[in-house]
C-alpha cells in the first residue's frame, strides 16, 4: 500500500490580522483543528508500509516453493492471514480519525457560511469543495483496500491448507490484483485531490496574509 499522503494545513500566526478577515480566520482555524485529528493516520501509514513489506517477503516465499514444501507454505500462509487482519485493524483505527476529523469539519463549513466578503467566501467555499472531494474519495479508498485484505485473507486462508492447487491459487490472485489496480487508481485519484487541498489552503493563507 502506498502511503497515503496526510498534508497538513497548519495555520499560520497571522500578524495584524484586521476585524475584516476575523471570520475567515476562524474558519481555517478549524480547519487545522481538523487536520489534527487525521495525525494517528501517520502512524497507522508506518505501521501499514511496515505489515505490507513483511506481505510481500513472505508471499514471495511462498511463491519460490515447491510443491513438495508444503510445510513452510503453510506456515508462511498462516503468517500472512495474521498480517492481514493486523492490517484490518489499523485500516479500523484510520477510518476512526477520519471520522472524528469529519465531525470537527463540519463546524468549519458552518463557520464557512457566516463568512460576508464575496472574495473570502469563494476561496472558503473552494477549499471546502475539494475537502467535500477529500472525505468522499477516502470512503471510496477505504473500501477498496478492505476489498483488497479480504481477497487476500482468502488466498493466505486457501494456502494453509493442506494442499492447495496451482490453478485455484492462480485463480484468486487474478482477482486480487484485479482488486489491487482499483484500489492504486483511487489511491492516484485521493492524492491528487490532496494536492488540489495544499493549493486551495494556500489561497486561503494568502488572502489572511493580504488584509
Amino acid at each position: 500500500m502506498k502511503k497515503i499522503a496526510i498534508m497538513g494545513l497548519s495555520v499560520l500566526m497571522l500578524a495584524g490580522c484586521g476585524h475584516s478577515t476575523d471570520k475567515l480566520a476562524a474558519f481555517y482555524t478549524q480547519i487545522d483543528t481538523v487536520n489534527q485529528k487525521e495525525k494517528p493516520v501517520i502512524e497507522v501509514n508506518k505501521n501499514l508500509q511496515k505489515l505490507e513489506s513483511e506481505k510481500v517477503e513472505r508471499f514471495n516465499k511462498i511463491s519460490q516453493a515447491k510443491k513438495q514444501d508444503i510445510k513452510m507454505i503453510n506456515s508462511n500462509a498462516q503468517k500472512l492471514v495474521e498480517n492481514t487482519e493486523a492490517r484490518k485493524q489499523a485500516i479500523d483505527k484510520e477510518i476512526k480519525a477520519y471520522d472524528d476529523s469529519e465531525t470537527a469539519y463540519r463546524k468549519a463549513k458552518d463557520l464557512a457560511k457566516d463568512i460576508k466578503n464575496k472574495e473570502q467566501k469563494k476561496e472558503a467555499a473552494d477549499l471546502t469543495a475539494v475537502m467535500d472531494e477529500k472525505y468522499a474519495g477516502h470512503d471510496e479508498l477505504m473500501a477498496s483496500y478492505q476489498d483488497v485484505l479480504k481477497k487476500e485473507n482468502d488466498l493466505f486462508k486457501y494456502l494453509e491448507g493442506k494442499k492447495p492447487e496451482t490453478e485455484e491459487v492462480n485463480s484468486m490472485i487474478e482477482k486480487l490484483n484485479k482488486s489491487t489496480e482499483s484500489f492504486q487508481q483511487k489511491m492516484t485519484s485521493y492524492n491528487k485531490t490532496m494536492e488540489k487541498i495544499q493549493k486551495e489552503s494556500a489561497d486561503v493563507v494568502k488572502l489572511l496574509n493580504s488584509k
